[in-house]
């Protein structure tokens, strides 16, 4: 065997040994999917190095997103009420964003063995994901439990109220359900349709298994995009950008026209009746007290990273409602904003403006867009579809471990289908 097929080889292994962990680890650990995500930028680099290929180009529309985006983030620390807190972020979200659009470009250069090796490593890394997560939910989380070390008798502790043990493999299910598209259409090229029809199967039982409602949300509008891509590519590219770009625009005038004007107890009383979860009702809540932010400062915003310290933000309040049972009880106790707002146009709004929303909102339209080209994989809309949804109703703009987690599965997403966007 050549010197250049064993590099191959190398570097496939490399590249489908990190496909194959995401899910595992994920399950267990979500936090891990940064330095996942570092360890897949040097194996990248490393094989350029190997192969003494030092010449890149710089891809211009995320380079010129990404640029603005940063100015502006980088001159709100002089508006910012706490610059401090501010101007920390700026370094590691250039690093993580530098990594990420090198990551993606390099998938240009992905050769047909690291592809079919990637993909079938991403399918087995589901499968074992898929069995890990359904022994955690009829065992009650043993091996959350064992590796945490947490004893049984603390987790169903009546005097705290317990601990949510099955929360902590629930970001291991949001990325399930991401994941699941370049997999579904892996196993459908490979005509294993029955496989693929289990593997779906057992993601819909888990995420409601799991309580993760907005995985439900992200599977079903996945499912529409796919849908729309598979009959008419560049109109579903067109629909899903415009919808973006309409959602972020207007995310805080639609929060105030439904409810800004009602207090936190209609608000939750409304929520309530209508059988929302408690996580959702609390959002809505958020959703009010950031607009109310973001109308004080509505073009420059309060300065970049400053959501989890926003002024009124650390208070508490109690939300009582009145029952069917004519009852009036405390349903729970929370923050007005617990370290972000749980939607990412709203957070760009509160601390970026108007100017930062537009950029958000124009940049994204465009990236959006490049799914209508004809070499495009359906998967993929499912794949941006889903990050979106989790992205508009419930992460942080600037999480780390989030950030490097939407790298991640882009990366894996085009690399096994061998598509570029």
């Amino acid at each position: 065997m050549d010197s250049s097929s064993g590099e191959k080889n190398y570097w496939a292994l490399a590249g489908g040994g990190i496909a194959f962990l995401i899910l595992p680890v994920a399950i267990f650990s979500s936090k891990a999917m940064t330095p996942l995500f570092i360890l897949l930028a040097f194996v990248l680099f490393a094989q350029r190095v190997a192969h003494r290929n030092y010449q890149f180009a710089v891809p211009k529309l995320p380079f010129i997103a990404f640029i603005h985006l940063l100015i502006w983030a980088g001159l709100s620390v002089f508006w910012s009420f706490d610059q401090a807190l501010s101007a920390r972020l700026l370094l590691p979200l250039l690093a993580l964003f530098a990594m990420g659009v090198f990551a993606l470009d390099e998938v240009k250069s992905t050769a047909k063995l690291q592809s079919d090796g990637l993909e079938k490593a991403l399918i087995v890394g589901v499968g074992l994901a898929i069995a890990l997560l359904f022994f955690e939910s009829v065992t009650g989380s043993w091996l959350t439990r064992q590796g945490r070390g947490m004893p049984w008798y603390e987790v169903i502790k009546f005097a705290t109220g317990g601990i949510n043990i099955a929360a902590f493999a629930k970001n291991g299910v949001v990325i399930l359900s991401i994941l699941i598209w370049p997999v579904m259409s892996g196993l459908w090229r490979r005509h294993q349709q029955l496989w693929a029809g289990a593997f779906v199967i057992a993601t819909i039982y888990l995420v409601y298994r799991f309580s993760a409602s907005t995985a439900l949300v992200a599977l079903a509008a996945s499912l529409i995009g796919v849908g729309l891509a598979i009959y008419q590519k560049k109109f579903a590219a067109i629909f899903v950008a415009s919808v973006f770009a309409i959602l972020v625009l207007s995310a805080p005038f639609v929060v105030q026209q439904s409810i800004g004007h009602k207090s936190v107890k209609e608000v939750g009383q409304l929520a309530y009746d209508a059988k929302m979860p408690n996580s959702a009702i609390n959002r809505l809540i958020i959703w009010q007290f950031a607009t109310k932010r973001i109308l004080e400062k509505p073009f420059v915003g309060w300065g970049m990273n400053t959501a989890r310290q926003i002024p009124g933000g650390s208070e508490k309040y109690t939300l009582r409602v009145d029952t069917s049972a004519k009852k009036n009880v405390a349903l729970f106790r929370e923050f007005y904003v617990p370290l972000h707002t749980h939607n990412q146009a709203i957070q760009i709004w509160l601390e970026l403006g108007a100017v930062g929303a537009i950029f958000v909102a124009a940049f994204g339209w465009l990236f959006i867009r490049k799914l209508g080209n004809t070499e495009t994989d359906p998967a993929l809309f499912g794949v941006v579809i889903s990050i979106l949804v989790f992205n508009f109703l419930s992460y942080g703009a600037w999480q780390s471990w989030w950030i490097a987690t939407q790298f991640l599965c882009l990366f894996v997403a085009l690399a096994s289908t061998r598509k570029t966007i």
